[in-house]
């Protein structure tokens, strides 16, 4: 638990001149959009909390990633997650499979809000079906990206932030 608030202070430390540097960037020059270029591929690393809202309360990790493929402002891709603990008296990684459409609107150059709906299945004691819905952002620098997003899945809140690259 302490490395993970350690972990977050330095993010949260290095973010102020990080996004100065962006924002010195976009003043320069207009960075291209995705809707100007063809299909890419985009890989996103995944990690995060969930708030056990089914009567529970206890927190839950969450590490995954995301391999997507971005078609003007709509992604389509696969995800995958380990949630630990889905169930509060086990402390296993159980696997969470999803298929994710994300909508993306530019609301100042690099910056995105997103929209995503995720499909797919989770395993607790057997497989069961598995939704996601969730409102975020993607900050745009260069090739790489920074993510965030609260989801709304089963009977959890999943704080999530990530980090990835547009491959091609």
């Amino acid at each position: 638990m302490r490395a993970r608030v350690l972990f977050l202070a330095a993010v949260l430390a290095a973010a102020p001149g990080a996004l100065a540097a962006a924002q010195d960037r976009w003043d320069e020059e207009e960075a291209p959009r995705d809707e100007d270029m063809p299909g890419r591929l985009s890989l996103t690393a995944w990690g995060g909390s969930g708030l056990d809202t089914g009567g529970g309360g206890h927190s839950i990790p969450i590490l995954g990633a995301e391999a997507a493929w971005s078609f003007g402002g709509l992604d389509l891709g696969l995800a995958g997650y380990g949630y630990q603990g889905l169930r509060a008296e086990e402390a296993r990684w159980d696997p969470v499979l999803l298929v994710r459409a994300t909508q993306r609107f530019q609301t100042y150059r690099g910056l995105d809000a997103a929209l995503t709906f995720g499909a797919g299945a989770a395993r607790r004691d057997g497989w069961d079906a598995w939704f996601q819905l969730a409102l975020g952002f993607r900050l745009e620098l260069g090739p790489m990206f920074l993510a965030g997003e609260v989801g709304f899945e089963q009977d959890l809140v999943r704080f999530a932030g990530g980090v990835g690259a547009r491959v091609f």
